[in-house]
Order: structure tokens, then sequence, then C-alpha cells
């Protein structure tokens, strides 16, 4: 039987490749120069990445899957359909706020992997997390500030085409449609999972959503504007429930995984707000400004909530997969 350090190392890997496959298409599509050289320059390191770790699981004595890990079903999301219509420098921005969200998903992910090696004692491998865990940390850093520019692009591209105002109420429609998404996921992960602490820090969270998209829709009837029928690209993303890819996954483990969701869904929230602040600032929107940036710091307290919870629930999950190990 394979050990769930293993195991842990094949998610960690198919999740790499994943990104790596994401990386090389945002950098062809991006408009701005300097986010297609940093997409670049993190496909090569992403691209390491999955060496070092491929290199760990051999000396392990295990051997790369083809199967995909509940993380590489969301790095490997690619919702063209939703980015139809939409100008090139908004791709760009959706491209950024998708690479921040993956960025924070990783630096969970190999949380999680670090404390599941310490509780194994296996400091070689913990070692490892810890080291790519710095980068993808860094990599986030360097993404966020480009948000803001892309976006900046992006407005002006799209007022161009369609008028200021209509643009202004698509963004908020793209966002409302992506806080209705995350809350039915939140809620389905307050239904799952053994910690009942991380199931109702995830009901909390969901009750958080609803109000938040009803703000968002009394903006929108404000402006003269109603609900999309459509999904936007982040609505794409937070409306991402892998049960297929967590079959075989205790339910503690579901719970950690819950946990990493949700800190890269409220990074794409928080990236998603910051694209909406930019946009109603230069369209001297004040109102739809404030709103944005009041949300911003609700993604960001939840985003806080989901990290300090995460250890103590990967922690429990890994040393109860040991323990059914040694009997």
């Amino acid at each position: 039987m394979d050990s769930p350090i293993q195991r842990y190392l094949e998610d960690a890997i198919a999740a790499e490749k994943s990104f790596e496959t994401q990386l090389t298409g945002f950098a062809d599509e991006a408009s701005l120069p300097q986010a297609r050289e940093l997409f670049e320059r993190h496909a090569d390191e992403t691209r390491m990445q999955y060496q070092q770790l491929t290199t760990r699981l051999e000396a392990l004595g295990g051997s790369v899957s083809s199967a995909k890990s509940f993380l590489a079903h969301l790095f490997n999301m690619s919702p063209k359909m939703a980015q139809l219509g939409h100008e090139a420098q908004e791709r760009t921005t959706q491209d950024l706020i998708m690479a921040f969200a993956v960025e924070n998903a990783e630096v969970a992910m190999y949380e999680a992997l670090s404390i599941a090696a310490e509780s194994a004692g296996d400091s070689e491998t913990a070692n490892l997390a810890r080291r790519i865990q710095a980068e993808e940390q860094a990599t986030a850093e360097k993404i966020w500030p480009f948000i803001s520019t892309a976006a900046q692009d992006g407005l002006t591209a799209a007022t161009a085409k369609e008028g200021v105002q209509q643009t202004v109420i698509r963004y908020l429609q793209d966002v409302e449609a992506a806080e209705r998404n995350f809350e039915d996921a939140l809620a389905s992960f307050s239904k799952s999972g053994d910690r009942r602490e991380v199931q109702s820090l995830m009901s909390m969270m969901s009750d958080k959503a609803r109000t938040q998209h009803e703000r968002l829709y009394a903006r929108l009837q404000a402006l003269g504007g109603d609900r999309s029928a459509g999904k936007s690209l982040l609505a794409h993303l937070l409306a991402f429930t892998p049960v297929t890819a967590q079959m075989g996954h205790s339910e503690s483990e579901k719970s950690t995984q819950h946990l990493m969701i949700t800190y890269a869904a409220a990074a794409a929230e928080m990236g998603m707000y910051e694209a909406l602040a930019t946009a109603a600032r230069l369209t001297e929107d004040s109102e739809t400004e404030q709103l944005a940036r009041q949300l911003q710091r609700e993604e960001k307290e939840d985003h806080i909530l989901a990290w300090r919870a995460l250890p103590e629930t990967a922690r429990a999950a890994s040393e109860l997969v040991l323990s059914k190990m040694d009997k």
C-alpha cells in the first residue's frame, strides 16, 4: 500500500503539471508584456517544481500517476466559453486573477503536504514542500499589482466598444454570479468532512456570500441592470466541487481540501473586487467602488480564517490516515 505522503506528492505533481499548461496558455494570450513575462517565468519555475517533486516521489518508491488530484482538476479548468466576447485586455485581467487564486491554492496545498510529511517523520519531503511554498507565495505577491494595471487596460478597451455604464453593469453581473456560486459551494462544503468547526466555518461563509450577492444585486438594479443568465469565468471557478477527484479520500481529508479551495476562492474574489474597484474608480462610480472595497475586505477575512483553520485540520487528517496504516 502506498504511503499517504506518496499520494500527497502525486496530487502536488498533478497540480503542478496542470498549472504549467495553464500558465503557458495565459502567456500566449497576455496583452500586458509584464504579465506575459511573469507567466512565462513562472511556467519555467513550475516545471522545475514538478521535476523536484517527481524525484522525491521516486526516492520514496512511488511513480507519477495519470490520475488527476482535486487541485489538478481545479487548475486545469479552462472555461474559455466564459471569456467569449471579452476583450483581450479583459481576458488578461481574468487570467491574472485565476493565477493569483491558483498560487494561493498551491500555498495551501504545500502547507498541508509539509504538515503531513512532518507527522510521518519525513523531514526531506517537508523541507521540499516549504521551499516550493515560499516560491508560490513570492509569485502570488508579484501577480497582485498587475491585476489593477490590467483592469485599467481592460476597462479602456471595453468602454470603447460598449460604453461606460454597460461595462460596469457587466462587471457587477460577473461578480454577483460568482458570489451566488460560491454561496452554493460553501453550503455544500458545510455538509461534508468530519470537522464540525470547519463545517461551521463553511456555513458562516456561505451566509456571508449570500449577503454579498444581495448587495451586488441591489447595486446592479440601481444602475438599471439585472442578473446575467450566463456564468462568468469566476462563477465557473467558484462553482467547482471536485466530488469525483475526492473519491478515496477520508472525510477528514475532505475538510482539508475544502479549506484549500476556500482559501483559493477567497483570493480569487479579492482579485475580482480589485478589478471591479479599479473600474469603478476610473468611471467615477464611487458607490460601486466603496461596495467593491467593502466586499474585498470581507473576502480577506475569509482568506485569513481559512488559513488559520488549515494547519490543525491537515494535521488531524494526516495523523488519522497514518494511524490506520499502523493497524
